[in-house]
């Protein structure tokens, strides 16, 4: 069964962006451990908690909500994507993902860069305008060095306010298809392993 997905979570990163709508750690928590409890009633116990959003502050929501959830041994929770304690290669940071990609920097794309840009052109390219997209200079940014060193908002990651890490004018629509056709053999296979665990 697949359950409608949530189209919002916690986004401090980014929440004085224009257009970020960000929850607060306890309200995402809570609404995961909410519809997750109302699925338990009827009789749903393995769920798979499928996330693309990296900020460090939604995946301690998502830590605590599992935490709370699994208080009840009848409960499975696992997560793909970007999870909580996330520390090595996965399905979201992968060498194989990252060879696809035509960046001359590739581990530092991030934030509508190449990447993500690339999976927007496959998914919905009316979405991207490709003119601007083309004049974009690449910016290279040590985000995960500024992260750990406590970087709490896009502006501390870079102080010109760009709101883009990476590469996007090399997008390619054709890159984007292949990066998600890979990423989602890897999320099954990373799923089939948690559950059966």
């Amino acid at each position: 069964m697949l359950a409608p997905s949530l189209p919002y979570g916690v986004s401090t990163l980014a929440e004085r962006w224009s257009g970020t709508v960000s929850l607060s750690i306890p309200t995402l928590r809570r609404l995961i451990v909410e519809v997750v409890q109302a699925l338990g009633c009827h009789g749903f116990r393995r769920f798979v908690l499928v996330n693309y959003q990296a900020d460090a502050d939604h995946l301690r929501a998502m830590a605590a909500a599992k935490r709370v959830l699994e208080r009840s041994r009848r409960l499975r929770i696992v997560y793909a994507g970007f999870a909580p304690g996330l520390q090595v290669e996965t399905a979201m940071v992968n060498q194989a993902v990252l060879r696809l990609l035509w960046s001359p920097n590739p581990p530092r794309e991030w934030h509508s860069g190449e990447l993500e840009t690339s999976m927007v052109l496959a998914a919905a390219p009316g979405l991207v305008r490709r003119a601007a997209m083309r004049r974009l200079r690449p910016v290279w940014v040590d985000f995960r060095e500024k992260l750990r060193r406590g970087a709490r908002r896009f502006e501390d990651l870079d102080p010109k306010r760009r709101g883009y890490f990476g590469s996007p004018s090399v997008a390619r629509a054709k890159t984007g298809a292949r990066v998600m056709a890979l990423r989602a053999r890897l999320i099954a296979h990373e799923v089939i392993i948690a559950l059966r665990a």
